[in-house]
Formats: structure tokens, C-alpha cells, sequence
């Protein structure tokens, strides 16, 4: 089974994602949150659905889905995931027929599930047929290892996991003719892996395959850079991201007091073309991790899960819980106080880790 997560640096430029158990003690752990480019969507996710589809024999089939517009840019994670689509007690699951490992897919909103010709297809939102019941399906996306007790009420009890696989806009049917182990054959090199990815961001920001080979492998010049401005420029440096459209930028943020050359952090001459400033940010990235610190220290000490990241587009903390109510409740039984407001965005999210 070929199962490979791919960090995709060119999305991820330094969002601080702290996954937390409120319980006594605990500790948050540090995972990557994929913060996408242009005037990205909030990662809110209030409710999701789940579409029955009943086949000719009788056989029901349930498909969730996550919350979201049905066009538009999506955030989404962006490990990637090469496995059979799978039929298994009423839900479809990536697997591998060769050991009883499976995941359930959490696919994304306007998906459709279709019988045809005795065999189950999904389509995407643009009504392009992307993966086929049996058929070996390469996909982009995430795993999560909880979903909301209202998700949860409209899955059989059989479909009831211990882990998702929050599936993103990348989905594609790989050539019938291959097996899963035979294709882990073709795809176990780096520079095969690295070009699906390529083919996959191609996909996503409609560009040819080889601009996003070259757009790829400025990664590594730009995690230099952000390193360099995190190291030089702590009190006035806001983190960066990625723009992908309508030009390919690396997007560094500043406060307005910033007074430094950035020509001067630049790992390669060749790279001052991608480069754009921006100095409307109104905290650094060491305040924001302050307040992030504290947020941590507080709620590790109360009884409610929640998830916190730096989003650098939008200069905030972001708290993200199940239910605001519960949250708030919580708060006052423990006498807390949740200080620096104004720089935390709070978001009902319903896929919370239970790491």
C-alpha cells in the first residue's frame, strides 16, 4: 500500500497549528496547517451533510460531506494518498487490498455519488467523474481523527472510524490497468512523487505541469528566506504565504515600522522577481505567538477540545473550537479569563483531533 504524506511547503509558510486536549497536564502537539493563497476561506466548518444513494439491489450507500461552497478556492490539507476506492459496510474507503488497512473518505461539498453500469463513480463540483468503486484513486487531502457528534449521527455505526481522510479538490482515477502494489512501484522514487504532486498543483491553479515543477521547487529557497526574516527581523516580521494566482508571489509581512532591505535575506538574486512586501500588518509574528502561548497554558487546564493556528494571511491567532456556548460555559466554571481579544478570531470548526 502506497500511503505518502507530502508536506507542500509552497502552501505552508509558517502557520503555528497547536492540536489540544483540555484536560490537566496535557500538552498541545505541533502539526502543519495548510494555509492556501489569495483571499483564502475562513476554515469554518459549522455543519456537513451526508448523501444516501440507494442502488438497484436495495443497498444503501452513504457519502459524507464536508461543509463549503461549491466554487471558489477551498483550504484544504495537502498530504497525498494513492490507494483503491473501496465499498465497505455502506461507506466508500481508500484501502489497500493487500492488508486490512481502509480509511473513510470525508469528501468534499457538491461531490455527487453515482451508480452506473453495476459500479459506484464519485464527481467533482465540476461534474467530472474523479474516482471509480474498485479502481485505484490518487487524492490529496488530510487525516483527522474526530468528527462532530452531528457528523457522527449521520453515519451508520458501521462507517464510525477511529480516522478520516478529509479529502481536497485533488482527486483523480489512476490507469485501471495498474495494481496498487504495481503502481507503488512506478511512484516510489522522489522525483516521481514530487511530479504527481506537480501534476496535482497543475490541477489545482490550472497551469501547465511545468510551471508548477518550477513553482514547486522554489520551496526550499523560500524556507531559507522565512528563515531569515524570523531569525533577523523578530519585532517587526509577520510570517509569509504563498500567492498562487493572479501571479506566483511570496508574500512577506511586515508591521509598518518595518525599515529593513529584504534584498538582503534573499537566498538567491534569481528570486527578488517572486518577492512582494507587505507592511499593513499590525502584529509581529513573536506577538501573536505570545498570545497563541497563553491561550495554550489556559485551556490545557479546562475540560473542552480545541485547535489553534497563526494564520499569517489574516494576522490573527485562530481558537478553534467545537461549540461556542460549551467554550464560553467552560470558561466561566474555571473563572477564566481569555486575554488579547483582539488579536484571536474564534471558529466553530467540527473536525477536531483527538491528539
Amino acid at each position: 500500500m502506497f500511503y505518502h504524506r507530502i508536506k507542500v511547503i509552497g502552501l505552508l509558510i509558517l502557520s503555528v497549528f497547536m492540536v489540544a486536549g483540555c484536560s490537566e497536564g496535557s500538552e498541545g502537539a505541533k502539526t502543519p496547517l495548510i494555509e492556501t493563497a489569495l483571499p483564502a476561506p475562513t476554515p469554518t466548518m459549522v455543519a456537513a451533510e451526508t448523501d444516501l444513494l440507494t442502488l438497484e439491489d436495495g443497498t444503501e450507500i452513504y457519502f459524507p460531506k464536508a461543509s463549503g461552497k461549491c466554487t471558489g478556492p477551498r483550504e484544504v490539507m495537502e498530504a497525498l494518498l494513492i490507494a483503491d476506492l473501496e465499498l465497505h459496510n455502506k461507506c466508500l474507503y481508500a484501502a489497500d487490498p493487500s492488508s486490512e488497512w481502509r480509511i473513510l473518505l470525508i469528501w468534499p461539498a457538491c461531490f455527487e455519488i453515482r451508480e452506473e453500469n453495476n459500479q459506484i463513480s464519485v464527481y467533482n463540483r465540476t461534474g467530472e467523474k474523479v474516482a471509480i468503486e474498485g479502481e485505484v484513486v490518487y487524492m490529496g487531502g488530510g487525516e483527522v481523527h474526530r468528527l462532530s457528534e452531528e457528523t457522527l449521527a449521520t453515519l451508520p455505526k458501521e462507517c464510525q472510524e477511529s480516522s478520516y481522510w478529509i479529502v481536497g479538490d485533488g482527486v483523480k482515477i489512476l490507469k485501471s490497468t495498474y495494481s496498487l502494489n504495481t503502481y507503488t512501484q512506478n511512484v516510489s522514487t522522489t522525483e516521481d512523487v514530487l511530479l504527481l504532486g506537480a501534476m496535482s498543483y497543475a490541477t489545482d491553479y490550472n497551469v501547465s505541469v511545468e510551471e508548477a515543477q518550477k513553482r514547486l521547487s522554489l520551496q526550499e529557497a523560500f524556507v531559507i528566506l522565512h528563515e531569515r526574516l524570523l531569525n533577523n527581523e523578530r519585532e517587526t516580521f509577520a510570517g509569509a504565504y504563498i500567492q498562487h494566482a493572479p501571479e506566483y508571489r511570496f508574500i512577506a509581512r511586515f508591521t509598518d515600522d518595518f525599515q529593513g532591505d529584504i534584498q538582503a535575506y534573499l537566498p538567491d538574486d534569481s528570486l527578488a522577481q517572486y518577492i512582494e512586501v507587505d507592511t499593513t500588518a499590525q502584529y509581529s509574528l513573536a506577538e501573536l505567538r505570545l498570545v497563541q502561548i497563553g491561550i495554550i497554558e489556559k485551556l490545557n487546564r479546562c475540560d473542552i477540545r480545541f485547535e489553534t493556528s497563526i494564520r499569517v494571511y489574516t494576522n490573527r491567532v485562530e481558537l478553534y473550537i467545537a461549540d461556542i456556548s460549551d467554550f464560553n460555559a467552560a470558561l466561566e466554571r474555571k473563572h477564566m479569563y481569555i486575554g488579547g481579544k483582539e488579536k484571536i478570531n474564534f471558529i466553530e470548526i467540527i473536525f477536531l483531533s483527538e491528539e
